[in-house]
């Protein structure tokens, strides 16, 4: 990135600053801040143990400074100003959840389809916290990252004090780690035994209605023929409500192996994946809401449970004009914002302002100037 094009950015971020709300978390006065700023890039130089006491302090420095990223502490210190962690007294820190499509098992290779991928391992987790853990809708914060996923905020004063340890537990819990299973357990048994006895209930219906059961059934260890008929009778509308209740008295002589296979399935579709050590930092610094993020231009956007459901970030999160600018590309490149597709050839081209400026942010093209 060179420093015509940084500088065109900070001006681009400075007018954001300038124009659009921002969002300070709770009790930002106690929070440390940190912030990249656009000068050392392609270098990512972290300056930390900053404090604000008022919104206006907060601003001013965002609009004087346009920060390629923000970040405030998931801990509330009394001298969050302080130049080490133990002087800044830590007395609590908000549930922390980071979610990115780095940490994807077989993550698609296409940036929108890793966005989808990750936007529903966040349904999931919020699943878990809301109906397993019965966190209140109104302290929980949704915020998608600006960049490659989303991060969940659970502002409960119970889990405040909680150390590093019990926060990954919590993270076994909602990604299924460690989770043992022997057998089918009760529909009411709560918790993953009920999420795993609906997902059994699904699994068995739909080998009820298939052709090749016996087939997709003899490949698991210690299913021949008998125990296959078994399983597929165990989809029946009778059998299924037995299981809902959790007598399987009539499956006992299924192997434990065949339970721990369709464990590892359910799993898979069920469970969340989060990236621990975010969860476990109690000290973690976090991208501040409604800031921009500077690897993609696009704005780190405020969600609730019901407008994530709609939520489309490479529409919704893209802040820019479609005023007209050029912008010089050495190689290829390309990128999908606002439903448009845009293809970029080595040399001069012409796009609007929010794909220009995107392209810049992740060190595809240069600016060149306005149209």
């Amino acid at each position: 990135m060179n420093e015509r094009t940084k500088h065109f950015l900070r001006e681009k971020f400075k007018e954001y600053y300038l124009e659009y709300p921002i969002q300070l978390p709770p009790e930002f006065e106690r929070r440390e801040w940190g912030f990249v700023l656009f000068d050392a890039l392609p270098k990512i130089v972290m300056y930390r143990h900053k404090a604000f006491l008022s919104r206006m302090e907060v601003l001013e420095y965002l609009r004087s400074m346009a920060p390629a990223h923000a970040f405030s502490s998931v801990a509330y210190y009394e001298h969050p100003e302080a130049g080490t962690m133990v002087d800044k007294n830590w007395y609590g820190s908000d549930l922390i959840f980071d979610l990115d499509a780095d940490h994807l098992p077989d993550a698609p290779e296409s940036y929108p389809a890793m966005l989808a991928r990750v936007k529903n391992e966040t349904m999931r987790l919020l699943d878990f916290l809301t109906d397993d853990f019965g966190f209140s809708e109104e302290l929980l914060d949704v915020v998608f990252s600006g960049g490659r996923g989303y991060h969940v905020h659970v502002r409960d004063p119970t889990v405040q004090t909680l150390g590093s340890a019990e926060r990954r537990e919590i993270v076994d819990y909602v990604s299924g780690t460690g989770l043992v299973v022997k057998s089918i357990p009760g529909g009411e048994s709560g918790g993953w035994g009920t999420k795993f006895n609906r997902w059994v209930v699904g699994y068995l219906q739909g080998l009820h209605d298939r052709d090749d059961a016996m087939k997709i059934l003899q490949k698991f260890d210690g299913i021949g023929t008998v125990k296959a008929k078994a399983l597929i009778n165990a989809g029946n509308d009778t059998n299924i409500e037995l299981i809902r209740n959790g007598d399987t008295v009539f499956l006992k002589d299924i192997p434990e192996s065949f339970w721990n296979e369709l464990k590892l399935q359910a799993v898979s579709e069920l469970g969340a994946s989060v990236d621990e050590p975010v969860t476990g930092d109690i000290k973690r610094l976090i991208r501040l809401p409604t800031s921009l993020h500077g690897g993609s231009s696009m704005r780190v956007v405020p969600l609730t449970l019901e407008t994530i459901k709609v939520f489309d970030p490479l529409k919704d999160a893209v802040v820019f004009s479609d005023k007209e600018i050029s912008v010089a590309a050495e190689m290829p490149a390309a990128c999908d914002l606002r439903g448009n597709h845009f293809e970029i050839a080595e040399g001069a081209n012409t796009v609007p302002e929010y794909a220009g400026v995107y392209l810049m942010c992740r060190g595809a093209v240069e600016y060149v100037g306005k149209v």
